[in-house]
């Protein structure tokens, strides 16, 4: 394994502990002279970037961590972007009327995939304004916690309706690419 760089800031460990890095006493360590130029950039410009080299062995077993713990799922108006943005509120008239994110549980972990096999519901508040549900995400606690990742969900583009029950059913899948 190639070393590509080193992290500056907040990144989740395998058992969801969030750990920041001190960039006074880290450097950066790059085998790639284009990584470095990248990195420099992005320095200048104050973006975040993030170097990924996995083999698509090394992110499933990435995944099969990430699933064996406790994760709660949230729906979102628009793209969450990496910090879970546009989250529908729970417990709300003009979200959905349930307390909190509704747990989301595992199957036996598979070869380059993983599949929820419980389900998750959604009842849209008396304020909800008609439109769809583009995305989910994944946090470490029904309410606060540490935004995981998300992604786009299929079938809830159209004008989901007042007091509609949105229901993910065993459906969400998690896969490694190469």
């Amino acid at each position: 394994m190639h070393i590509l760089g080193i992290a500056k800031g907040k990144v989740i460990l395998p058992d969801l502990s969030v750990l920041t890095f001190n960039e006074d006493a880290l450097g950066h360590l790059f085998y790639d002279p284009k990584l470095k130029d990248m990195a420099d950039l992005a320095e200048i410009l104050e973006a975040d970037m993030a170097l990924t080299y996995a083999s698509v062995a090394v992110a499933t077993a990435m995944i099969a961590c990430v699933t064996t713990t406790a994760a709660y799922m949230s729906i979102h108006s628009a793209t969450p972007g990496t910090t879970g943005a546009s989250e529908i509120a729970a417990n709300s008239a003009s979200g959905y009327t349930q307390a909190a994110r509704p747990s989301i549980t595992w199957a036996a972990y598979g070869s380059a995939a993983q599949v929820s096999n419980n389900t998750q519901t959604y009842t849209m508040g008396a304020s909800w304004t008609p439109g769809p549900i583009p995305y989910f995400g994944l946090w470490t606690s029904s309410s606060a916690g540490t935004w995981l990742f998300g992604g786009p969900t299929s079938g809830l583009s159209g004008n989901i309706p007042v007091g509609a029950n949105v229901t993910v059913t065993s459906a969400v899948t998690l896969t490694a690419s190469a």
